[in-house]
């Protein structure tokens, strides 16, 4: 779960912390034993994915918050929206050294599993999703996953980390750095539309209010709502319901 550094004066909206008070309210476990008990019986590990920052009083908070809870997986890199490729490199070599993970999900067989999508290419850099490469890319992005929330094999996830440092491509946004890698491996794509339901219901694995925000517009408030929800919690089926793709892939 990827997570960062409030900055200051940022509204609660955008509020790291209290979003990982939120996320620690619902689903996510909130203390060590609650974490070591889930890979224990489900073989499931969880954390939150950060960096660094040169803000002492910032590092110094996030290390009690720590302390008390567990859960994060520390990466040697200064956090920063720009840095995002860099910071899920950084994620794949250190869980790729860690664990002998069968898949990596993050909230991202030789598989790229998410909900696909394509769209324009922003070249006004006023623009929040303003692309510093867009002459290579034309006016319309190939198609690639939501970064919200999609699965690697750690099959992929290890030959992407194996690479030597520059050798990568970086543009400015995560989700598309990651699909033009993609692009350059072998790998099937599937679209599987039950990562991103704006409910929950009997298929879906993830919920969020797409396309107008990329992942919950309000975590603050629709966390809680979404985790108390008798549709949330109810069990799933052995095998989910698949939903129709936007996409078919023709191998």
């Amino acid at each position: 779960m990827q997570t960062g550094f409030t900055k200051a004066g940022a509204s609660p909206q955008y509020d790291y912390g209290l979003r990982r008070v939120a996320l620690r309210s619902s689903w996510f476990p909130n203390t060590r034993s609650a974490l070591e008990e889930l890979l224990q019986k489900r073989g499931v590990v969880v954390r939150f994915i950060i960096g660094h920052t040169k803000i002492a009083a910032d590092e110094k908070a996030l290390a009690a918050e720590e302390r008390e809870y567990g859960g994060f997986l520390r990466l040697p890199i200064q956090e920063g929206y720009t840095s995002l490729p860099s910071k899920t490199v950084s994620f794949l070599k250190a869980v790729t050294r860690l664990y002998a993970a069968e898949y990596i999900v993050k909230q991202i067989c030789a598989d790229y599993i998410g909900c696909m999508k394509n769209g324009d290419v922003y070249s006004d850099p006023r623009m929040r999703w303003f692309e510093r490469q867009w002459q290579l890319l034309g006016k319309t992005y190939f198609t690639h996953a939501w970064g919200t929330f999609y699965v690697l094999s750690s099959a992929i996830a290890t030959q992407i980390s194996s690479l030597p440092d520059g050798l990568l491509r970086f543009f400015g946004n995560e989700d598309v750095t990651i699909g033009v890698w993609m692009l350059a491996f072998n790998v099937t794509h599937f679209d599987d539309r039950r990562l991103c339901e704006t409910s929950c219901s009997a298929s879906s694995i993830g919920v969020y209010d797409m396309p107008q925000c990329a992942g919950l517009c309000d975590p603050l408030s629709s966390l809680p709502a979404l985790h108390s929800s008798a549709a949330c919690k109810k069990n799933g089926q052995a095998t989910l319901p698949m939903l129709r793709p936007y996409f078919t892939f023709v191998p």
